[in-house]
């Protein structure tokens, strides 16, 4: 049987695990699945696979996050308090191109 077939997602999100479940990889898309099957799968084991040293090791790299610069704020000044480290250098950036634009 071919792995894609073998995997189903809902009754994970329906909360019908019947035994542990395993999530493969610990980047943002493992991890934060992980935590969504334990939410809908109470007192199921939820066993979260990585072969890195560390989890989310790719999202440290990056910045730990603040590469996503789509927060919904109404000016340029709200949108850089999200940015501690490096608010002024994008400050003129979110003054140009607003909210909006960066979300299309």
């Amino acid at each position: 049987m071919p792995l894609s077939s073998s995997f189903i997602s809902a009754p994970v999100a329906a909360g019908l695990a019947a035994g542990p479940i395993v999530v493969l990889g610990g980047g943002a898309a493992g991890f934060f699945g992980a935590i969504a099957c334990a939410e809908a799968n109470p007192g199921t084991q939820v066993l979260l696979l990585e072969k890195s040293p560390k989890l989310l090791g790719k999202v440290r790299v990056s910045g730990g996050g603040r590469c996503n610069v789509t927060h919904a704020c109404e000016s340029a000044t709200q949108l850089i308090q999200h940015y501690p480290r490096g608010g002024r250098q994008l400050k003129e950036a979110f003054q140009k191109f607003g909210v909006a634009d960066t979300i299309k």
